[in-house]
Order: structure tokens, then sequence, then C-alpha cells
């Protein structure tokens, strides 16, 4: 077996003191070999004491199993204590708890170190360097919120202070925007109502021109309007007479279903008596056989008659529908026409009063038209001075515009800016909440 021992120094205090490294693999072998050697020695010493030859082999067991278990406890109690205090210590770091670090051996002040030891060591040294590093962090995070309120602080007060500023340039550019299109609208109103004024004076002309053919034409119409009313009432009275005429038909028509009945009754008279007749020549034997020939012929023309009866009076319901259709048309053409009378008369009237208001347009024309030629030279010089001034007002909204544009840019950059502050507030908060998980 070749067992290597490493020599390290560490310093207690004032000393130095010498340690020797034995790995646990090793520990291990040694334990195994001391259990081994009881083993192998315990039966002797038992064959050398006094006793009974049946106890002396169960002796020898048990005292080689209770050295085994001495030596195992003695060799694991250390071993198993100082993984159960790195075991707590890690826990407790794992939780934020970097308090515990002292209660680590660091293993310095042993004469025999193993990899425990090492071990023990190197959280120990873990802990203090991440307590370290989250004091510094703590400390930074605090220096760092600090920094930011303040600068969020300036960057808000800019941020309200562009918005004025972008809230009065928007103010005035809308101001110039708003003047500018007034001005615009007022230049085309002038230049419509100039247009306007050359449009009503030609207007004006051409209506005087046609108010005098208006009322010669009104004139013409009234007298056409007379005529078409002796005409219409000739019209009136030949559909009135034909209403009537349809009436009388419509009643006569009311006769002709009484006819049929009476045709109708002397067509069964004659059926029976026909059939009677044929009965007797049946009785007669051979004598009456013409008689019943002739008898046959009269029950056939009964029959056709009852049929030819009901055909007419067929026809004779059609053409009452017809007729009652015909009468209607008639009423509410005669209702019609007499509305068309009354209208006639009114059109007549209206027209006398259009003849008479057209000469008192045309006068009134000749008035406008002066009017108009003054109008549109004084809308002319209106025009020439509105146009002046909507140029200055394009200049003015142009300018105006160039600086909205610098002041949004302005303002959208301290957005930014501020978006940014929040988000360095965001991380510092994240940072010191990190932080606050770890007790120093």
């Amino acid at each position: 077996m070749d067992l290597k021992e490493t020599y390290n120094t560490a310093e207690i205090g004032e000393r130095r003191v010498l340690a020797i490294r034995i790995p646990i693999g090793y520990k291990f072998i040694l334990g195994f070999i001391a259990v081994v050697a009881a083993a192998a020695f315990v039966p002797d010493i038992v064959e050398k004491l006094e006793i009974a030859e049946w106890m002396k082999q169960p002796l020898s067991f048990l005292v080689a199993i209770v050295t085994g278990l001495v030596l195992g406890s003695v060799f694991t109690r250390n071993f198993t204590r100082d993984f159960n205090r790195i075991a707590a210590i890690a826990g407790k770091i794992s939780k934020g708890d970097l308090t515990g670090s002292g209660e680590l051996d660091s293993g310095e002040a042993r004469l025999i170190k193993d990899e425990i030891a090492e071990l023990s060591q190197a959280v120990s040294l873990m802990s203090e360097s991440l307590k370290t590093l989250v004091t510094q962090i703590k400390s930074t995070a605090s220096d760092l919120s600090e920094a930011q309120e303040s600068f969020s602080s300036v960057v808000a007060r800019g941020h309200e202070t562009s918005k004025d500023v972008i809230s009065g340039a928007s103010d005035i550019f809308n101001g110039a925007l708003e003047q500018a299109n007034h001005i615009g609208d007022a230049s085309h109103t002038v230049k419509s109502m100039s247009e306007i004024a050359d449009d009503v004076a030609d207007r004006v002309t051409e209506g005087a021109n046609a108010s005098q053919r208006v009322n010669s034409m009104v004139q013409r119409g009234a007298t056409a309007a007379t005529s078409a009313m002796e005409k219409m009432e000739t019209i009136f009275r030949g559909i009135e007479n034909t209403e009537g005429a349809a009436i009388r038909l419509k009643d006569k028509l009311g006769d002709i279903p009484r006819i049929l009945d009476v045709i109708t009754h002397i067509s069964r008279q004659t059926d029976l008596l026909a059939l009677n007749a044929t009965i007797e020549a049946s009785k007669a034997g051979e004598h009456g056989r013409g008689f019943a020939i002739v008898a046959e012929e009269v029950r056939r023309f009964a029959d056709n008659t009852n049929n030819s009866v009901e055909d007419v009076s067929s026809i004779v319901k059609d053409l009452r529908m017809e007729v009652e259709r015909v009468v209607a048309s008639a009423s509410e053409g005669t209702a019609n026409l007499k509305g068309g009378r009354d209208d006639l008369r009114k059109i007549r009237e209206i027209l006398v009063e259009i003849t008479n208001y057209s000469s008192e347009v045309a006068e009134k024309a000749t008035v406008i038209l002066g009017l108009t030629q003054k109008q549109k030279e004084k809308a002319e010089k209106t025009v020439e001075i509105i146009e002046q001034v909507a140029k200055i007002a394009r200049e003015n909204v142009a300018s105006t515009e160039r600086v909205e544009s610098a002041v949004e840019k302005h303002g959208a950059a301290i957005s930014e800016t501020l978006a940014a502050s929040e988000k360095l507030s965001g991380l510092s908060k994240d940072l010191r909440a990190v932080v606050a998980r770890f007790t120093l």
C-alpha cells in the first residue's frame, strides 16, 4: 500500500503547525485492517482464557464484532459530525443566511486533514467571499438607487417642461393653421362671391327676358287650359253617359238568370214528358215504336237545352262580372275626372297670378343688376387684400410647423430617457430585492 502524506503548514495565532493530509479512502482501509486484525487475534486471546470450550467461539465472534463497532464508531463520529455541520451551513447559505460561516471548522488547527476538512475550509471561505460580495452589491444597489432617484427627478422635471413646451408649440401651430384656414376660406368665399356677382348679373338679365317670355306663355297657357276644360267637360259627360249605360246593362243582365230559370224548368218538364211517352210507347208494343223514337228525340232535345242553359248561365255570369268591373272603372274615372276639372281651374288661376308676378320680377331684376355690378367691384378689391394676408399666414404656418417638429423630437428623446430611467429603477429594485434575501 502506497500511503501518500501531504504536509501543510497552518498558522495558529503566532505558531505554525505541521499538518498531515490523509485521504478518507486510506482511513477506510486502515479501519478495515484494524477490524481484520482484531478478528485474527481475538481467537488467540480467547484461547488463553480459562473458560468452557463451547463458549470460546461465540465469545470470539462477539468480541470481534464489538471491536469492529468501537473502531467504526470512533472513525465515523468525526466524519459524520463534520458532514452534518457542512450540510447545515450549506442549507443556511441556500436560504440567504450568511451568519453561520463562523460555525465551520476551517481545518487550520487540525494536525491530520482529509477531504472533509478541505471541504469545510472551502465552504467557510466561500461563505466569507459571498458575504463580502453581497455587502458590496448591497452598498452599490443603495448608491445606484439614490443616483437613479436623482436622475429620475431631473428627467421628470425636464419631461414636464418638454410637455409644456410641446403643448405651447402645438397651440401656436394650431392657432396659426386655423388662422390660415380661416383666411383661405375667406379668400375662397370672397372669390366665390365675386363669381356669383358676375353670374347673378347675367342671370338677372336673362331672367328679365325670360319673364317676358313666361308672361306670353302663361297667356297662351290660360287660353289652352280654357279650351282643354271645355273639351274635358264633353269627355266627362260622355263618361257619365257610359256609366249610366253600363248600369242599365247590368240591370238587364240581372233579368237573364230569371229567364234561364224558366227555360230550365220547361226543359225539365219536357224531359219528364218524354220519359212518360217512352214508357207508354213501350207498353203499346210494336205500334208505339215510332212514338218512342219521337219521345227519345224530345228527351235529347231537353238535355241539350239544359246544357245550353248552363253554358249561357256561365257566360252571363262572366259577362255580368265584366260589366260590374266596367261600371266600377267608369265610376272611378268619373270621380278622377271631376278632380281633374278642379285642378284645371286652379291651374288657370295660378297662371294668371304668375303673369302678374313675372312683370314685377322683370322690374326688380333691373334694380338688382345695378346693385350686383357695384358688389362685384368691391369683391374684387377684397380678394386682392385677402390673398396678401393668406400668403403671410401660410409663411407663418410653415415656420411654426418646423418649430413644432423640433420640439416634438426633443420631447421624444426626453420620453425615451425617462423610460430608460424607469427601467433602471426597476433593475435597482430587483437588485435590492435579491440582496435582501441574504442575512449578513
